[in-house]
């Protein structure tokens, strides 16, 4: 065994420049003899393209020891010591249990999206993923995720975990938008809150929450000739313990949108709980350093951790406790949104499980996106792709709405006008489906409107039924299906919340 292997063994992977100067010391060296040996190295020492350390150096690594916690801690920590921006980005990735739905990248990284002299958050991700640092991977239940790499066993459970937090933040973020708007912290319709799909802007930087605002002792001085422009309360969240480690990218990004003179802002940032060195760093930038329990108190923190217990038993264990479903919307019911929240993440639970039976299929997948290569603009989700027997694809379209309401034209029409045609464009282009009959199904817990009934028929009179054909389930459909499922829990669950909360539904499809 060579020295250099010797000094990975004993010490873990490192840095070309800190194998040379073990070198130097144990074999009296000069330094360029050291550095010729270590650039000489075995090819059984592997090194870690893409991303740049100072005067050159490279990250070593022994091959045993790739992927493993000592390989991530030691990169992550030479990364650090040069307040790279890729030790930022992969921290923060880390931090929210090494998966974060692709549309949340640039806010979790800590760069901006474009600003002089800063690596760009697109930059930072295609650097990371060109080095095997991270993948872009599909994941049910989120859509296209950045994930840290593991193999697929390892990757079932984080995404549990991960897909039952997201629900609590969102819930969060509700709860903090109420707050600012009813404090008179920010101007109330300018709210805007990061989805699946979108991350809220300020100047070169997005981030969970944004909101203009007008408090007098934050406003920037206004200039002979400028009109008065407001500040911005931003923050970010995490439903999790946050270390020094996971916060510096989010330090990094108040710094860089500090930077620029013609923004001003005031930046939050909400977590669980914080190690004391993090706490530290924050309060040191003269960041608000917040936590659930300190903005809402004991018991909506506890909820919001039974809340993650609670949706992350439903997607492991199949089972539904109604009465901790009761408990929990009544814990968040004066939260703008809240129940509509969590009934709405309810429904795709049980859809994937009347779709499971319906069609007797094992594969039932959540939450695909589908683009038509010939215009590449042209995209569509489908909640459920199922690939049923006798060779039937069918895709369904998942609207767990109330049932005294009625389901939004327009939400209606995107669907049939939409995500159809284009669902359909892209799977002409997939071979495997060349044969596949195909269907696409609406499945709404509340009644389709007048005009949504006659758009239907139309469209349904035209159709093409050689090509595919299109469906609607509503909400008295749909639990026959629970019933002849035969699962109390689902039956319960689905009638209690979808069908008698109001009053009975109406209309041709009813």
């Amino acid at each position: 065994m060579d020295a250099i292997e010797s000094y990975l063994r004993q010490y873990g992977p490192g840095l070309t420049t800190e194998v040379a100067a073990h070198l130097m010391r144990i074999g009296n060296l000069a330094a360029n003899t050291a550095r010729q040996r270590v650039s000489r190295r075995s090819d059984d020492i592997k090194s870690l393209a893409y991303l740049p350390f100072p005067r050159n150096a490279r990250f070593l690594y022994l091959p045993e020891d790739y992927g493993s916690p000592r390989f991530w801690r030691a990169l992550i920590d030479r990364l650090d010591s040069t307040n790279s921006a890729y030790g930022a980005a992969l921290a923060a990735v880390l931090a929210r249990g090494g998966i974060v739905p692709e549309a949340h990248f640039n806010i979790v990284c800590g760069a901006p999206v474009r600003q002089k002299k800063h690596v760009s958050a697109e930059l930072v991700l295609d650097r990371l993923l060109q080095a095997k640092l991270l993948e872009r991977r599909h994941i049910d239940g989120i859509g296209s995720c950045i994930i840290q790499p593991r193999g697929a066993g390892y990757l079932e459970w984080p995404a549990v975990e991960v897909r039952a937090r997201l629900l609590a933040e969102n819930i969060l973020l509700s709860a903090i938008a109420a707050w600012a708007r009813n404090n008179g912290l920010v101007s109330y319709g300018k709210v805007q809150l990061r989805s699946i799909t979108q991350a809220p802007a300020v100047a070169t930087t997005v981030w969970d929450f944004t909101g203009p605002c007008y408090l007098h002792s934050v406003l920037p001085r206004v200039r002979d000739g400028e009109t008065q422009r407001p500040a911005f309360l931003v923050a970010d969240v995490l439903q999790a313990r946050v270390d020094l480690s996971g916060i510096r990218a989010f330090v990094r990004k108040c710094e860089a949108v500090r930077r620029l003179a013609k923004v001003t802002s005031l930046q939050m940032f909400v977590a669980d709980h914080y190690s004391r060195e993090a706490r530290d760093l924050l309060k040191s930038q003269g960041i608000i350093t917040a936590t659930t329990r300190s903005l809402f108190g004991k018991d909506f923190q506890t909820g919001l951790n039974e809340l993650k217990i609670f949706f992350g038993s439903i997607i492991q264990n199949s089972a539904i406790d109604i009465g901790k479903l009761d408990a929990l919307l009544r814990r968040f019911n004066e939260i703008e949104g809240a129940s509509l929240q969590i009934r709405g993440t309810l429904f795709e639970f049980l859809a994937a499980r009347l779709a499971r039976f319906e069609f007797r299929s094992d594969v039932v997948l959540m939450n695909r996106i589908y683009q038509d290569a010939s215009t590449p603009a042209a995209k569509a989700e489908a909640d459920l792709t199922v690939e049923a027997g006798g060779g039937q694809l069918v895709f369904v379209e998942c609207k767990g709405t109330a049932p005294y309401g009625i389901v939004p034209d327009e939400q209606f029409e995107k669907w049939l006008q939409h995500q159809v045609p284009t669902i359909y464009a892209a799977t002409r282009q997939r071979p495997e489906w060349a044969n596949r009959e195909i269907t696409f199904e609406f499945w709404a817990t509340a009644p389709l409107s007048e005009a949504s009934q006659e758009l239907f028929r139309t469209i349904e009179s035209a159709l093409n039924k050689h090509r595919y054909q299109i469906k609607v389930r509503l909400g008295e459909e749909l639990e026959s299906m629970c019933e002849r499922m035969g699962d109390e829990s689902v039956t319960t669950a689905f009638g209690k919340h979808f069908v008698r909360r109001g009053r009975p539904q109406e209309g041709a499809f009813a």
